[in-house]
Parts: C-alpha cells; sequence; structure tokens
C-alpha cells in the first residue's frame, strides 16, 4: 500500500515508426502448411521470443525447464531479461528501434506512453476475443482484464495479481488481552485502542514507551486513511462523474479522526517523515501496536516479535467500518506489468501457440515449472503444498525475481494470505479476512494520465501530501483543508485533468 511518484517519460513521437510495425501484421502461413501437406515430417519449431523485466541476476546457459516446454510445444523459445531498474529505458529503446521481440513486458503504460500511440497505430494483437478461448486465462477475474485494457480492448496478457489481501489491519492481540480489550470494529473502538496502547502500558513494562499504531507520513499519508471512510479508490464515482477522492465530505471527516488521534498520543509522534518500508521495524521492535499493510504481514512480522518475546501475538483482522457502518477496501489492480504480443513478428496461427504457452503457464503445475524448475531436483513441494526452491535451483538461476518475470500465473486469491510454513489455523483465519472484504476498484485503472496531470502531476501530489500530513499533525487546520481544496477546485490545470479524466472515463463505460 505504498504511494509512489515516478517521472514520467518523454512523450515519444510513434506514428511513423509504429506504422511500420504494424505494416506486416498478418503474415502468410501458406508455406508452412504446404510443407506440411507435402511431407509427413513433423512441423518446424516455431521460434518464440519474450523480453522481460529482472530484479536479479539472469539465468546463464539453457535451463532444463525451456527445454521442457520447447518439447510440449514444439517451439523454440528464447528468454531475454532487462534489469527493472532500466526497464523504462530500454522498453523506449525497443520501441524506437522497431526491433521487437514477440512477447514483450511493460511495467505501466503511463511511464512508457509511446507504447499506447503503437497501439493505436495496429503494432499489438488486439487480444479481446481471443483470451476467454484459453481455459487458464480464462479463469483472471473480470476486472483484471477490465483494469488492463486501453479505450476498451485488450491488448495484453496481464501478469495476474490479487485483488484483495494488501489492505488489513495488523494488531497485537496480547496488548489487547492484557488491557482487556478487543480487535477494534468501528472507528471509535480503534481511537479507544490507539489511545489505550500508547497510554495503559500494554506491555507491561513500566515505561510509556508504546503507542498506537504506525503509520506512514513519508513522502504522503497513504491513501487508505481516507478511504477507509468511504471516499472510494483514489476517484469517486458521483452520479456517473468522478471527482478526486479528497474532494469528498468524508475526506475531511477522514482528516478530523485522524488529527484527534494524533493529538491523543494514539500515532507515533514520527509519523510526518515515516515511511511504509518502517512499518516492520517499529512493530517488531514492540514501539507500535498497530499497522495496515498485507494480510499476511502479520505472521511474518510475529516470528521475528517473538525472537524477544515469545508471548508477542500480531495478528490481521479485518478494517474497521466506517461511521455510516461499512467497512471500505481499496481494490488492488489485480496485475503487475502487461505481455504485449507483436503484430509484425506474429501471424495469426503463432498468437494460438504464444497463448497456449501462457495458458499452461496459468496453471500450477506449469507455472511451478517455468518459474521454479523440475520438481524434486530444482524445486520441492512441500506437505503444506508450498514451494521451495533447492539449492541446486538456485544455482541454475531459477527464482520467482527472475525465471518469475516471463509468466503471467495463475489467479490465487489467496496469495497475500499464506506463505511458507503458516499454521493452518493462522491460513483459515486470514482467508475468511479476505472473503469478507468487498473492495472498490479504482475507476482509472486502464486510463493514462492526462496532458496536465503529466505536466503538473508530481507538484500537485506533493502540495496534496503535505497539506494531508500537516492537517493530520495539526500544523494546518480544516479550514485550511477547505481553502486548500477551494484553490484546486479553482485551477484552470486542474480542471482540465478532472475534465479529461471524466472524458476518458465516461469513453471508457461505453466499451
Amino acid at each position: 500500500m505504498k504511494t509512489m511518484v515516478k517521472k514520467f517519460t518523454v512523450l515519444m513521437t510513434a506514428a511513423a515508426l509504429t506504422a511500420t510495425l504494424a505494416a506486416c501484421g498478418n503474415n502468410s502461413t501458406e508455406g508452412q502448411k504446404g510443407t506440411n501437406a507435402a511431407s509427413s515430417k513433423p512441423a518446424a519449431p516455431t521460434d518464440i521470443s519474450v523480453t522481460t523485466l529482472a530484479f536479479a541476476a539472469a539465468p546463464t546457459g539453457e535451463l532444463e525447464a525451456v527445454k521442457k516446454l520447447n518439447e510440449k510445444f514444439n517451439m523454440n523459445l528464447k528468454l531475454s531479461w532487462i534489469p527493472s531498474a532500466q526497464i523504462t529505458e530500454k522498453l523506449n529503446a525497443l520501441l524506437a528501434s522497431r526491433d521487437l521481440p514477440d512477447v514483450l513486458f511493460v511495467e505501466d503504460f503511463n511511464y512508457t506512453p509511446a507504447f499506447l500511440n503503437a497501439i493505436d497505430q495496429g503494432a499489438f494483437w488486439d487480444l479481446t476475443t481471443y483470451v476467454k478461448n484459453y481455459p487458464n486465462l480464462a479463469k483472471y477475474p473480470e476486472n483484471v482484464f477490465k483494469n488492463a485494457s486501453v479505450k476498451g480492448k485488450l491488448y495484453s496478457i496481464p501478469r495476474v495479481r490479487p485483488l484483495d489481501g494488501h489492505e488489513a489491519m495488523l494488531i497485537r492481540k496480547d496488548w489487547l488481552d492484557t488491557l482487556g480489550m478487543q480487535p477494534p470494529k468501528t472507528m471509535d473502538e480503534l481511537y479507544n485502542v490507539m489511545e489505550a496502547f500508547t497510554k495503559k502500558d500494554p506491555d507491561g513494562n513500566g515505561k510509556a514507551d508504546t503507542y498506537g499504531a504506525v503509520l506512514a507520513g513519508s513522502p504522503g499519508p497513504a491513501s487508505y486513511l481516507l478511504s477507509m471512510f468511504g471516499t472510494g479508490t483514489k476517484w469517486k464515482d458521483e452520479n456517473g462523474s468522478l471527482i478526486p477522492y479528497w474532494w469528498t465530505p468524508q475526506a475531511k471527516e477522514a482528516l478530523a479522526y485522524w488529527n484527534k488521534a494524533f493529538k491523543a498520543g494514539g500515532i507515533m509522534p514520527d509519523f510526518p517523515v515515516l515511511k511504509t518500508a518502517q512499518f516492520k521495524d517499529m512493530l517488531v521492535a514492540g514501539k507500535a501496536g498497530i499497522a495496515f499493510a498485507n494480510v499476511v504481514d502479520a505472521y511474518k512480522y510475529n516470528l521475528e516479535l517473538q525472537k524477544a518475546n515469545l508471548k508477542a501475538n500480531l495478528i490481521a483482522v479485518e478494517l474497521p467500518k466506517a461511521p455510516d457502518g461499512k467497512a471500505y477496501y481499496e481494490q488492488a489492480s489485480g496485475f503487475y506489468g502487461q505481455f504485449l504480443i507483436n503484430k509484425k513478428s506474429v501471424d495469426e496461427a503463432k498468437l494460438k501457440k504464444i497463448l497456449e504457452v501462457f495458458d499452461y503457464t496459468s496453471t500450477v503445475d506449469g507455472y511451478n515449472l517455468a518459474v521454479y524448475g523440475m520438481q524434486d531436483v530444482d524445486y520441492k513441494v512441500k506437505p503444506d503444498g508450498f514451494v521451495e526452491q533447492t539449492e541446486e535451483g538456485k544455482k541454475k538461476g531459477y527464482s520467482g525475481d527472475t525465471t518469475g518475470q516471463w509468466v503471467t500465473g495463475y489467479f490465487d486469491k489467496y496469495s497475500r494470505a499464506k506463505t511458507t510454513g503458516i499454521p493452518s489455523d493462522v491460513f483459515e483465519a486470514n482467508k475468511k479476512i479476505i472473503d469478507a472484504i468487498s473492495s472498490i476498484p479504482d475507476p482509472t485503472y486502464g486510463l493514462t494520465k492526462t496532458t496536465p496531470f503529466q505536466e503538473k502531476g508530481a507538484d500537485w501530489d506533493k502540495k496534496l501530501n503535505d497539506m494531508l500530513v500537516n492537517v493530520i499533525i495539526g500544523k494546518n487546520s480544516l479550514d485550511d483543508w477547505d481553502k486548500f481544496v477551494k484553490t484546486f477546485k479553482d485551477d484552470p490545470s486542474f480542471q482540465q485533468h478532472v475534465k479529461e479524466t471524466n472524458d476518458a472515463y465516461k469513453e471508457k463505460m461505453k466499451k
């Protein structure tokens, strides 16, 4: 749930080069058919090139898993990896070179907007009518495809991720037990627990050295601090029109709440400078009793807590209900990155072969083979069903950080609820949390950033984040907040941003 502001790359002029990419979009397969008809020899393997990113060193040499896949699908699979730190620069260079692989990973169109121009020019396959014919890919939630679409059409295979499970409340159950309290189910109860964790010595050491919640204020408060009150996810649809979530009455209500909690000492005083990455440190050190993070993080952090305190018990629970009696969760996009298929080098027959391969790697067995290698040699499946990479597999270069980056994966609703070694009772409790979630999608998924936002968005975000922090800590008042919102409503550039966003949203809803 970390908020990141990335600097947009300069929009490249792509019309001329994408016309070249699209020119050979329907390569003939007549020569291959003629050969098959005239000879009983097996068809020649299909060459398929895939370029993706890697978070670790790429494997050296040919992997046994690739050999097995080549045999299964009668193909020659060539995998190329780009270091993650260079992905934006290298993707733009590839597009400009007009020499793209058959399949290409794109992290986010907002970082490489020239690819959108290439799509408009017909450089990549429209997969809208194809994906549904592949049973394992078709199992992806509809919202995942919707969020990955461009102008209502699917031009990619999204690298699927869960829609939920990234947002839960982590809380010290042992502290609650000491104080005779229950996990908070409402915002009022949460306030009382935060205050008690700060003022009533829940760790029993006789010192005033604990706090209620650890929240991140740098580079800005996470959006869930507002969305938990019903502001919507980034934008809110009101009668078919979108408004920024921080313009809503619920946003002001949320700020009043967190300001009150901060003044009461229920939030760590370092809030303005704390980053999300420091949640774990504060929890493991026993400094705070509440945080908001992935469901499974409670179990992971508790393992470290118990190294110093065997009685520590950090658990995940549902988010407290807003004042209107509802619990509000932000829905994730459901994917990280997308694979585009080059129409210049891929005819329809080859396209179907590629989709067949990705459909297989969208199963558990296919995914494990592609990512972890040969079972019982490169990896083992433990009794609880979790995969454990062997030292042999690690030496060969198999890992989720590299070999896991060229496949789209299989959809697992509970992947943020589990980890290797998690006890069955904890896993079942985590599953119940995810089952209870009814999350709200960001209506602007699939929409590119507006021209005004590309020009001024970083400055707007900084001003917003600074004001949010200052209101929460009391440096600015709620009256100041009202004036701040009004300046944006009166700003012609921001008005244009809202208008362009709404125009794109309404066009998307027609599809």
